[in-house]
């Protein structure tokens, strides 16, 4: 699933929700704990890519489970707007 979003597209309350739960993520790779990395063999586990760019370029890897209270709130307002790759 792919979600490709303009915060100035969506509606305000929506795009309102997305800034809110990006300003909660840590892009900072050597303290980010975004999501574990699945155990081998583990079965129906999701990957989660992220890419922000607004001004500058930010992006981070995460896995299920997410334990990044901002990557959960935003993984909530992606979700229904993502669609098959």
């Amino acid at each position: 699933m792919v979600a490709s979003v303009d915060l100035d597209d969506l509606p305000r309350r929506t795009a309102e929700k997305v800034r809110v739960a990006l300003d909660q993520v840590d892009f900072d790779p050597p303290r980010r704990r975004a999501g574990r990395r699945p155990m081998p063999g583990a079965a129906d586990t999701y990957q989660y890519d992220l890419e922000v760019i607004d001004g500058g370029r930010r992006a981070l890897t995460a896995h299920d489970p997410l334990s990044d209270p901002g990557l959960e709130a935003l993984s909530e307002v992606l979700m229904p707007m993502a669609e098959p790759e």
